[in-house]
């Protein structure tokens, strides 16, 4: 079981050392037949990661942190589309496979959706959604979303204009919570995320949200700057 605890850094070079040691031991040790989550973190202080890890490791996932490493957004997204292709490559199950992105990390999970362009994969976008990186990146997400924010996070809009006009995302839900912790909701293994975003990731559906869209099977382009 692959796991990293990021830590703060100072220095890029050093992230980037980081990010490719786990990218490395990630694909390395992913195989097929047990639920995979890639769980990217927010950049913000306070997060409780080695918690979080824990807690999606209590719930059967073997986890896989990619943490920030200085580059760009859609340079980090591509590192982790290409991780998810070696999963499948490997013979992991798209529907086995998790992409939870946290705060900043929801950015890179809504782009690496886009990149990946498989309907059966699913993803978590845990805040900060924010509808103009539909004009920055011209892009059309995929898979399963789930989107979830509290109510009081003013760094995050609805989560449904990024999936919008998506044809290859085959459900999504929106699932906006009453928590009053407003963005520091997901600095911690509360459960009030964590359930929804275990059930998601098992096939199942939130209690409350959208409803699933057409299936139209046509191709996603990928996101341009």
């Amino acid at each position: 079981m692959t796991r990293f605890i990021p830590s703060p850094v100072t220095h890029v070079a050093a992230r980037r050392v980081l990010a490719a040691a786990v990218f490395l031991a990630a694909s390395s040790t992913a195989m097929a037949g047990s639920p995979h989550l890639i769980y990217l973190p927010s950049t913000e202080a306070g997060v409780d990661h080695a918690a979080i890890v824990q807690a999606f490791e209590d719930q059967g996932f073997e986890v896989s942190t990619f943490a920030y490493a200085g580059e760009s957004r859609l340079a980090y997204a591509h590192r982790i589309a290409d991780e998810v292709r070696a999963m499948m490559d490997k013979g992991v199950a798209p529907e086995e496979i998790n992409v939870v992105g946290a705060g900043t990390g929801s950015k890179i999970a809504t782009l690496t959706s886009a990149l990946v362009g498989n309907r059966h994969v699913n993803y978590a976008l845990l805040g900060e959604c924010d509808p103009a990186m539909k004009a920055n990146y011209n892009f059309r997400m995929s898979g399963r979303v789930l989107g979830i924010h509290d109510a009081n996070d003013s760094t995050s809009l609805s989560c449904r204009s990024l999936w919008g006009d998506s044809p290859k995302v085959s459900e999504r839900q929106e699932l906006v919570l009453n928590s009053g912790h407003g963005s520091a909701l997901f600095h911690e293994p509360r459960k009030e995320w964590l359930q929804p975003v275990s059930e998601w990731a098992t096939g199942g559906e939130v209690s409350i949200g959208e409803t699933s869209i057409g299936r139209i099977d046509e191709p996603a382009p990928s996101p341009r700057k």
